[in-house]
């Protein structure tokens, strides 16, 4: 995927409608020509474009609400408004690997107090070939986020759209947890997991239906044998219950602790104390509502899916029940009618009628009788035989919908993405200062927590004997079905069940951690291409076990990250998310705001030489005045494919976007 055009139309600085044509040419490719250089000088509009293409994909994901309003103030140009304007929008084309073209646009409308009344998304795209674009159908923003998750993963963002001075960030705040967690989401891993539990309810639903098909005297044997063992397993679960409840109960005061070393990090501000409350809440609701959205779908489900043969068949035996009413009645009010017509039709009639002519006197006389134009249906077939209990058992059935149910899950959906945001705005507030007590009780409370942790272990370890006993005697059950059809099918359902799950849970650790060797490799291999020999550490790797970077002097000594300098972190970082986009198989362009703003002039050229000329076939660097040097010309017009100035107009207060930079700035 490539990135082909952005548009704004009085966006922010950008007054008017302008366009910035991002395609790379095939001549373009021919000649490693990958880079697109927009330059301007500070305050012209280079981090309104990166903000610009990030909100277009994300919106609101990821960013706290402070962050949120400082990107929204002054959205609308101020000129353009002052001219009565009211509405603004931005517009990113995206070129796919299957030639499509996607059109993703934002458009906003303001009211006269310059206060957002709507803000409206589309996707528009056009098939190869074709000169029209057709509308995506897109209901509600997670619809539009499920289409953007598809061809850029929000949780891969931070690795391709990115600010070249808060790089840093990654390994300033690096913990395995996270960092284990990013590469399987980045890398695709995180579908194996999803796999995992299919496949666990899968055998499980296979088991259930092994039982039912196995010969039932001989069933019971084993029944009972598995019922003596799940009790056994029940009693060493409970146990890890018990104690995993005295984990969680460390776990709050270790939440507590952290709180209380939050107070000192955000000095005389409450505000993280509020949102971790907040958060809590939030975590609260969401667990209830699945909760509830589990109970209910449980419940309901099955009469949700046949909510319309339900109603037939309702209607139906209604229906009877009619028919057999009115047959009843009829039959009771002929009773009469029968008992004289057949004493009339029994005396001799001279001359004597045929057998027809009788039938037709007695059905005359039933229609006269009971006062019918015609006679009643005979066609009438009672195809329900039930008693009065199944009657009104079936009657009282209730027909639902799955409105409840779809209300839930967007409400769940909700829930997640407020969590989600509340967590991005936790960890925006300021790092730790003295913070020593805190930090030594967390150790202590986390040595307690991992002493729990080890009889859990332990437990764990008892169990295993007894599951595996579990699955013996389960075993015995699949073989005694063997002579059932069904059961035969089942067996080998389960077995290649069985064999795809071990596979699975095998293929997610060795893919993790081949995965993990991937970016060590190629993380140390580009930091080689980076930093210079006189940098005063003596080796920098990534260690595959914490998934965090280490650093070590000349001696081999360990020394800390955060004691280098800015452009040494920055090299660092970008060493690390060079190894990640190599790691994850995602081809896609990269948009860097100030890259080179803190480096000297040989990182600088190492890393443009090395590092962005491979890093993707698109590179979109944001550059400003300070980084244009005669090196820095000469090796960017080699390798750029397009340039273009953002040149702000200081007696207007807009900003122009005009074709060529070289040409148009000064090199120092």
């Amino acid at each position: 995927m490539r990135l082909k055009q952005i548009v704004f139309e009085n966006y922010k600085t950008y007054y008017g409608l302008q366009e910035i044509d991002l395609s790379i040419t095939d001549e373009d490719k021919k000649h490693n020509r990958n880079v697109i250089l927009l330059g301007g000088l500070n305050g012209a509009g280079k981090t309104t474009i990166l903000k610009a293409i990030r909100y277009i994909l994300f919106g609101q994901r990821g960013i706290t609400k402070v962050e949120y309003d400082r990107l929204m103030a002054n959205t609308i140009n101020n000129t353009y408004f002052d001219e009565g304007g009211r509405e603004c929008f931005i517009a990113l084309t995206l070129e796919m690997d299957t030639g499509e073209e996607w059109k993703l646009k934002v458009n906003w409308l303001f009211d006269k107090q310059k206060q957002l009344v709507t803000e409206d998304r589309s996707i528009d795209v056009k098939k190869p070939g074709s000169t029209t674009r057709k509308k995506m159908n897109v209901t509600d923003l997670a619809s539009f986020n499920r289409f953007i998750d598809r061809i850029i993963p929000y949780n891969a963002a931070p690795f391709f759209i990115f600010d070249g001075e808060e790089i840093k960030d990654l390994i300033t705040k690096q913990n395995s947890s996270e960092m284990k967690e990013a590469i399987h989401k980045i890398t695709g891993l995180d579908s194996y997991k999803l796999l995992l539990n299919d496949l666990e309810s899968l055998e499980s639903q296979l088991y259930k239906k092994l039982s039912s098909a196995t010969n039932k005297t001989t069933l019971d044997q084993y029944k009972n044998e598995l019922d003596k063992t799940e009790k056994e397993i029940d009693k060493y679960e409970n146990f890890i219950q018990k104690t995993r409840k005295e984990i969680r109960e460390i776990e709050n005061r270790i939440t507590e602790t952290t709180e209380k070393r939050n107070d000192k990090i955000s000095k005389n501000s409450r505000s993280r104390e509020k949102l971790v409350r907040k958060q809590s809440e939030v975590q609260t609701k969401l667990k209830l509502t699945h909760e509830e959205f589990e109970k209910n779908y449980k419940e309901n489900i099955l009469n949700i899916i046949l909510s319309d043969e339900i109603s037939e068949l309702k209607k139906a035996i209604k229906l009877e029940k009619n028919e057999r009413h009115k047959k009843i009645l009829r039959e009771n009010s002929l009773e009469p009618y029968n008992e004289f017509i057949n004493q009339l039709l029994s005396k001799e009639i001279n001359p004597p009628l045929t057998n027809q002519q009788l039938t037709q006197i007695k059905s005359i006389g039933e229609k006269i009788w009971l006062n019918e134009e015609e006679s009643v249906s005979q066609e009438f077939r009672d195809l329900h035989d039930l008693s009065i209990k199944e009657e009104n058992e079936l009657i009282n059935i209730p027909i639902l919908k799955a409105d409840q149910l779809v209300k839930m899950k967007t409400a769940i959906s909700d829930l997640e993405n407020k969590y989600e945001q509340l967590e991005s705005e936790i960890q925006s507030a300021p790092e730790s200062v003295e913070i020593d007590e805190e930090t030594k009780l967390l150790a202590q409370l986390q040595e307690q927590k991992g002493v729990l942790n080890s009889k859990v272990r332990t437990a764990f370890k008892k169990l295993s004997p007894l599951k595996e006993k579990l699955t013996n005697t389960r075993n015995k059950l699949t073989r005694l079905s063997a002579s059932d059809v069904s059961s035969e099918d089942l067996n080998s359902k389960l077995d290649y069940v069985k064999r795809t799950k071990n596979f699975s849970d095998e293929f997610l650790l060795k893919a993790t951690k081949l995965k993990a060797e991937m970016i060590r490799e190629e993380f140390e291999k580009m930091l080689k291409k980076l930093i210079r020999k006189t940098d005063e550490f003596g080796e920098v790797i990534f260690d595959i076990e914490n998934y965090s970077i280490r650093l070590y002097n000349e001696r081999g000594q360990e020394v800390s990250i955060l004691d280098r300098s800015a452009g040494e972190m920055q090299m660092i970082s970008s060493a690390l998310i060079w190894a990640l986009i190599k790691a994850s198989d995602l081809d896609l362009p990269m948009v860097i705001d100030t890259p080179l703003g803190r480096l000297d002039s040989i990182h600088r050229n190492r890393l443009i030489e090395n590092y962005y000329k491979e890093l993707s076939d698109q590179v979109i660097i944001l550059s400003t005045d300070t980084e244009i040097t005669k090196d820095y010309v000469d090796m960017m017009k080699s390798h750029s494919a397009k340039q273009y100035l953002l040149d702000y107009n200081e007696e207007h207060k807009y900003t122009l976007i005009r074709e060529g930079y070289f040409e148009l700035v000064e090199v120092k």
